[in-house]
């Protein structure tokens, strides 16, 4: 009932909160939840390639999805790399990663994790540390972390660049990232690693360089950590040391050796993420570009191809036709020797093929049989062909490669293909004799022998004239030769040039010598003023002498002590071996502490600018705010004297009013003894 479409969505909600939340008190809580939340998403198929499963199909549409990513993701902080819980959510991230549907989402929820205030780091800072961390750590673990954080680093930086192939910044330095791909493609095994584990651990380095080759600022520092040479190197060593090149080059009935998986599957991914970073270096880099064009013409790496396109995985299949699209840009690269081979890996695993290939050999005639033997015969080579006339038409290539393009001599091809031409005129000079008594043989020519005659000498003069036309095929490989020798001649030379460089040298050499005679002397009087020094330190010696018959019956206590002291000591040093352990942490935390510190300072610094800005700003306030106020002193000082002036108006004012209303009594005054005199 919880698969049910009704209730997936609320199983998917309580397994991510067991997940996230966990419990302490029963074991292997997050390790369940892990791996059922890998089997509701992720679906196997019988092929093995991962796809959606069909009760997760509908979980980019869960709103509660992108914040569950990013609560898994930072358990990654607070869990120790070495536990099983950690393997288990690198695992679940890793099969979310493998999906194409769920790559792009879960990617950028676990980058744009931002640090909270109980946890100062970001997952994806945690994930790089624990790439970083080396096999010893892990102790007896069989589950190396440090591979899967290589892995899923790998598609989040990818995720982070390929937009718009710049790095932004992700909280990691360029430096830690440079380092961590100088010391996966390091060839010095360390110890206690597993061959797999370091074959896996130099593909994913080369992984990790593509990915960051597409950022300008870190394509320089790579070309730097991934030279010409080193790439050089790790190719050289996978041809010499990868058993799939003895195994596919030899015909398919010799193959009876079983191969080791993850050593061939691995290192052929090596060879492949090789040629991709070298594809992305060599528009910057001249010399990653002819490493790039030799790699490609090498005809080595088809075995490489072969086994990849016909054993690989989907990814390693992509990679390999993608490996072929650029060995397709060569002109003479002998695709047909890439179809026999994979023709050949197919064949081996179908049985109805090869019991009627037996039934066929058992009903062919003595001439296909003696074919049969040229072919073993030319098969035993480097390439293996399936018929005369293509390792002919293989060796014309080779050939018309020598003369027209110029292989350089000390190619370890050249001489097997010398090798090669030898044993093809031996064979037609055995063969030239074995005719020759033939026809001394026939004495009494009847029809048949007549014919069989002819037939031998068409055959003879075919035979003849391919001896001549390898014969100066031979005679142009010699000129090739006489050219190498030139080229030694040209070398003697500069080998003189560089003899007199070296005289120039000795004569400088010589007035260095000069100026070690006077140091000499000054040597000698430092020497005497020494001694007589050491006449005065001799006379305090004497003293000192009788100071230390003292001491020493003060030692004897003392060593006593000391005895004491030692046990002590010892069980100091097993103490201070647990705190070098507990420092170690310390350290890798104080790592981690130091750079949310800049990055604290950083914003700290852009704090004070907008503070400083602020402050300018103020006191140009403060400057309006004193001329206001000015101005307002200005009114207020007017103000007063304006109320001044209205008071004075006002007494004036009251005092007119009483002289009026006096008047006005003196004119009533006057006007009753007007009107009294008139009486």
């Amino acid at each position: 009932m919880v698969y049910c479409t009704e209730n997936v969505h609320d199983t998917f909600m309580c397994t991510f909160n067991v997940l996230t939340i966990g419990d302490d008190d029963c074991m292997m809580t997050r390790q369940i939840a892990a791996d059922l939340l890998r089997r509701l998403v992720v679906s196997e198929s019988s092929t093995g390639v991962p796809t959606l499963a069909s009760t997760g199909k509908n979980v980019l549409n869960y709103g509660f999805f992108i914040g569950s990513i990013q609560q898994t993701a930072r358990l990654l902080v607070s869990l120790d790399p070495r536990t099983e819980e950690s393997s288990k959510i690198y695992d679940l991230l890793l099969a979310f990663c493998s999906l194409q549907q769920l790559r792009g989402p879960v990617c950028q929820a676990i980058i744009r994790c931002q640090p909270t205030e109980t946890q100062l780091t970001t997952p994806l800072v945690a994930i790089a540390a624990t790439a970083t961390l080396s096999p010893l750590k892990f102790g007896e673990s069989t589950e190396n972390a440090t591979l899967k954080a290589l892995k899923l680093l790998a598609h989040l930086l990818k995720e982070c660049i390929e937009p718009q192939e710049k790095m932004p910044d992700v909280g990691i330095p360029t430096g830690q990232l440079i380092d961590l791909i100088a010391t996966c493609l390091d060839e010095h095994v360390e110890v206690g690693e597993e061959q797999s584990d370091r074959i896996q651990k130099v593909q994913l380095g080369l992984r990790l360089a593509e990915v960051l080759a597409h950022d300008e600022q870190c394509r320089n520092r790579i070309l730097l950590v991934c030279t010409a040479h080193l790439c050089q190197q790790i190719a050289t060593w996978q041809f010499s040391k990868n058993p799939v090149v003895g195994y596919l080059t030899k015909p398919p009935k010799e193959r009876s050796e079983k191969l080791d998986a993850q050593w061939t599957v691995f290192g052929i991914g090596i060879i492949l993420e090789l040629c991709r970073l070298l594809a992305v270096l060599k528009d910057h880099s001249k010399v990653h570009k002819d490493q790039y064009w030799q790699l490609l013409k090498d005809e080595r790496i088809i075995p490489f191809l072969a086994y990849g396109i016909s054993y690989g995985d989907q990814e390693t299949v992509q990679q390999a036709f993608l490996t072929y699209s650029h060995c397709a840009q060569v002109p003479a690269f002998p695709s047909h020797l890439l179809s026999e081979m994979v023709a050949s890996c197919k064949a081996v695993y179908s049985t109805p093929a090869t019991s009627s290939s037996n039934l066929n050999s058992q009903k062919e005639s003595p001439e296909s049989r003696s074919r049969q033997d040229s072919e073993n015969r030319v098969g035993s080579g480097d390439v293996f062909f399936s018929d005369e006339r293509s390792s002919q038409k293989a060796l014309d290539d080779l050939l018309r490669k020598v003369t027209l393009e110029g292989v350089p001599l000390k190619d370890a091809k050249t001489t097997e293909l010398f090798a090669a031409y030898e044993r093809k005129i031996q064979m037609l000079q055995l063969r030239e004799k074995e005719l020759e008594v033939q026809l001394k043989a026939a004495s009494k020519p009847t029809s048949s022998q007549i014919n069989h005659e002819v037939e031998n000498s068409t055959r003879f003069r075919e035979l003849s004239q391919e001896c001549e036309s390898l014969r100066s095929q031979k005679d142009q490989l010699t000129d090739i030769l006489t050219r190498g020798n030139l080229e030694r001649e040209q070398l003697k030379t500069e080998l003189n040039e560089i003899k007199q460089k070296s005289e120039t040298i000795e004569q400088s050499l010589g007035l260095c010598i000069t100026e070690k005679g006077a140091l000499k002397s000054q040597l000698n009087e430092m020497i005497l003023n020494a001694d007589r020094a050491a006449q005065a330190s001799q006379v305090e010696i004497s003293k000192l002498n009788a100071d230390l018959a003292q001491n020493v019956t003060r030692i004897e206590v003392f060593l006593n002590e000391n005895k004491k002291l030692k046990l002590e000591f010892e069980e100091k040093v097993v103490e201070c071996e647990v705190l070098k352990e507990h420092i170690h942490q310390i350290d890798a935390e104080l790592k981690t502490k130091i750079m949310e510190v800049e990055r604290a300072h950083s914003q700290t610094a852009a704090a004070e600018q907008k503070t400083s800005v602020k402050e300018i700003e103020l006191a140009e306030a403060e400057k309006h705010l004193k001329l206001y106020e000015a101005r307002l002193t200005d009114r207020e000082r007017d103000l007063k004297l304006t109320q001044l002036e209205v008071d004075r108006l006002k007494t004036e004012l009251d005092q007119a009013r009483r002289n009026l209303q006096k008047l006005e009594h003196m004119r009533e005054a006057m006007l009753s003894l007007a009107s009294g005199g008139s009486n």
